[in-house]
């Protein structure tokens, strides 16, 4: 895979992130990641931009900034969630790997919430199979990126989206080996609207 990638985060780690590249090992650990432990990037600049904005507000209005990378990796280190082949092989393994948890546990499952269990497998997966990007389009009812809406409009806008069956189409690459992320550079300062 060759593919751009942009990276929103905040201000605060403007240096480390120019002084030492974007590194999956330094990003903050999350029991409840979407695709696993990494580095995190959309395929849609908009979509990095609202991530800044978002992050800044979570860290005292420190500023959104926003790179832009490369994203390099055979295609063999690649799992791509949106092609059915992958998807397929993914959850089959899965199940497996649940049977053999299953058989080990003495009738006693470990408990997982459902946000640790996507987590767990997905780092998992990528540990057995020696994947280091991992694609996935997550589907929505609701966005911090569109139009504000009133709890009666978000009601009836997921009741319209269930009916026609189509929802916000959000596409994440999550990175997790550094060796992955190519000619990372700063295209957005909240501060200095650098773009």
């Amino acid at each position: 895979m060759n593919e751009v990638g942009y990276h929103g985060t905040c201000l605060k780690y403007r240096y480390d992130i120019e002084t030492n590249g974007l590194d999956p090992i330094k990003s903050k650990y999350r029991a409840d990641h979407w695709l696993g432990q990494g580095v995190y990037f959309f395929d849609d600049y908009g979509k990095a931009l609202w991530w800044a904005s978002t992050t800044s507000l979570q860290n005292d209005n420190c500023g959104g900034i926003v790179f832009e990378s490369i994203i390099e990796a055979p295609d063999e280190e690649v799992l791509n969630l949106d092609l059915p082949k992958q998807l397929d092989a993914f959850i089959t393994e899965t199940l497996k790997t649940l049977d053999e948890i299953k058989k080990n546990c003495a009738g006693s499952m470990p408990i997982l919430d459902d946000a640790k269990f996507r987590a767990v497998f997905f780092d998992y997966y990528k540990q057995q199979n020696g994947i280091s990007v991992i694609i996935g389009t997550f589907q929505k009812e609701f966005a911090g990126y569109t139009t504000k809406r009133n709890n009666d409009e978000k009601q009836l806008q997921k009741k319209i989206m269930n009916i026609i069956g189509i929802k916000f189409q959000e596409r994440q690459i999550c990175v997790s080996k550094k060796e992955c992320i190519k000619s990372t550079k700063l295209i957005y300062n909240e501060e200095e609207e650098v773009i």
